[in-house]
């Protein structure tokens, strides 16, 4: 007889849950490796920081549409990233605040995208280049799908 605790045959048929286990252990292993190497950062505060690397001074709400994250997350991500000494606040427009990189977060930019990109080359082992971008080409095409 099989035991309840038994679940290393369990199959999931849904793309869903295939997606949201293999993102949860990326980002379970990014935060353990900010940790261990005493970066005082959560992966929900690292996309903001990697969106801002590419294009710096967007709002608050360009922010949220981007990431796909709810007004209130980026709200609070922001509040402890500017806290930390990563963003300030600025004007964008007299209604609209911008969300500007601080010379702490430049300085610290590539000790903490060595460590992102250290996970996914550990999460993309035996994968090759060739299916790394068909992968980003395929998530691509679901995210916009699911719009």
């Amino acid at each position: 007889m099989k035991s309840k605790d038994d679940i290393s045959n369990l199959r999931i048929d849904t793309l869903g849950y295939y997606l949201d286990r293999a993102l949860n252990v990326m980002v379970k292993r990014l935060n353990r490796l900010f940790s261990e190497h005493h970066i005082d950062l959560q992966h929900s505060q690292y996309t903001i920081l990697k969106v801002l690397w590419c294009q710096d001074g967007l709002s608050q709400s360009q922010l949220s549409k981007i990431l796909g994250k709810d007004p209130a997350a980026i709200s609070r991500a922001l509040n402890y990233l500017q806290q930390k000494g990563y963003v300030e606040r600025g004007s964008f427009d007299t209604k609209t605040n911008a969300i500007y990189l601080t010379d702490y977060a430049n300085k610290r930019k590539n000790e903490i995208e060595h460590i992102a990109d250290l996970v996914t080359a550990i999460s993309t082992t035996d994968i090759s280049d060739e299916q790394k971008k068909l992968l980003e080409q395929l998530l691509e095409k679901i995210y916009f799908n699911s719009k």
